[in-house]
């Protein structure tokens, strides 16, 4: 399920930092709180528990969308009417979510306000077994690897690696248990990216700092193929890791 909320800036335009997804991240637990606080602090303290330390929160959300945007050295300004996108498999994340967004009004970022305009409940894809896809967001993949001198450190696998999509598939796997609370069917899930898009591109990492914290994700376009389940929990939670600090979003592009 998915929502697309239509922003106005108070002020005509609003300008943040180039990395301000953990600005929206605490918006979206302050509007959760006006509607339920104990949802809300459910969700942010606890969230959904695959056992061994997997702990899913089940949502993911775009950067905010809009033609009206001006990019400066260290910042960007936004202004005209502004789309935000926000997703999750689980109907009482957005409901909990609308009703705050209505009872409040508006969304406050970095002390700017942006007024609500519209919110919308998108049409849900028509799921298949073969799905084209462009990323909204960054998919972060990372590993766990050991130094020369015998700790563990984070490593961002890209997708040029064979890995990457292993674990992609994993990290997918992991989410429809803790939603469906069973395994999914034991058929391999295909990921091809577009190599075209990929050759004329200089660049299709970025590396946004969230809370201090670097993080490099990929965005480009990719086909997946496999069960349809499991391509929809890619689609509503988000892809890679990350979902609920806006990683991992995409949108279809042929069906």
């Amino acid at each position: 399920m998915r929502v697309r909320i239509t922003l106005i800036p108070e002020q005509g335009e609003i300008k943040l930092p180039y990395s301000y997804n953990y600005s929206l991240t605490s918006a979206i637990y302050s509007l959760l709180r006006e509607s339920s606080p104990r949802f809300s602090e459910f969700l942010h303290q606890e969230g959904y528990s695959y056992g061994e330390g997997k702990v899913f929160k089940l949502f993911t959300f775009s950067p905010l969308l809009t033609s009206q945007r001006k990019a400066l050295e260290k910042e960007i300004i936004l202004g005209g009417k502004i789309e935000w996108l926000l997703s999750s498999p689980r109907e009482d994340f957005l409901l909990n979510l609308v009703n705050g967004v209505i009872d409040v009004g508006y969304l406050s970022l970095m002390q700017q306000k942006l007024t609500v305009e519209k919110i919308e409940v998108l049409e849900t894809p028509a799921f298949s077994q073969s799905m084209s896809f462009r990323t909204l967001s960054p998919i972060v993949v990372s590993t766990g690897e050991k130094s020369g001198d015998g700790t563990f450190h984070k490593r961002f696998v890209s997708p040029s690696e064979s890995r990457f999509y292993e674990i992609l598939e994993g990290n997918l796997h992991r989410k429809y248990r803790v939603y469906y609370g069973k395994d999914a069917p034991q058929e391999r899930l295909i990921f091809e990216p577009d190599q075209g898009f990929i050759a004329h591109r200089e660049r299709i990492s970025k590396l946004i700092d969230y809370k201090g914290i670097k993080i490099r994700g990929w965005m480009f376009p990719f086909r997946t193929e496999g069960n349809s389940k499991l391509i929809q929990i890619g689609y509503e939670a988000g892809f890679g890791e990350g979902n609920s600090a806006g990683f991992g979003m995409v949108e279809v592009t042929r069906e």
